[in-house]
């Protein structure tokens, strides 16, 4: 992972949008999935701001055995990045850990490769995550024995935080973009 502390998009209006915010094109539909499918009482969505940035937010519990909260959406067609090293996104946390996951299925029950990046949480970060370095997982667990990631048909997308990280959680992030 690479950060940079810069606010503007420069030179990133010419990398193809992978996810936009802010009444884009590249704008999504977020599903908040997280651990209420095991019981657990964490809360997570994922919204565009009037500014034009992502805010992905809400709280981690721990109670029923929690510890996790996420969002997923499905891109409206697959998209083929294999002319590309990664995914470059400028983001503003909170001290806490996130995860971006890419899947070559919308199923949310096949496996999602991911990748870890903690934001600066007093300037802009420039965060690049190569496609090379996300890991294969499954609810949660490593699958060292999975097909690496697709590059050629990337289906869908999530965020997550976890590793019982308890608390309200912001992350502010501005568009992804293949570079």
């Amino acid at each position: 992972m690479t950060r940079f502390n810069t606010p503007s998009r420069g030179s990133r209006d010419r990398f193809p949008t992978l996810v936009g915010f802010g009444g884009q094109s590249h704008e999504l539909n977020w599903e908040a999935l997280g651990d209420r499918v095991m019981g657990g009482q964490s809360d997570g969505a994922v919204v565009s701001s009037e500014e034009g940035y992502g805010h992905f937010y809400g709280t981690v519990r721990l109670d029923n055995g929690g510890g996790f909260a996420s969002a997923k959406a499905d891109l409206p067609s697959a998209v083929d990045a294999s002319g590309w090293t990664g995914i470059e996104l400028l983001a503003r946390g909170d001290d806490k850990t996130y995860k971006i996951g890419l899947r070559n299925s919308t199923d949310r029950r096949s496996i999602v490769y991911q990748h870890s990046f903690t934001p600066d949480t007093d300037h802009w970060s420039r965060i690049q995550l190569a496609f090379s370095d996300f890991l294969p997982t499954w609810r949660g667990k490593s699958v060292p024995d999975a097909e690496p990631l697709n590059i050629r048909h990337l289906a869908s997308v999530s965020l997550f935080v976890s590793g019982r990280q308890v608390g309200e959680f912001h992350l502010r992030m501005q568009d992804w973009v293949l570079f």
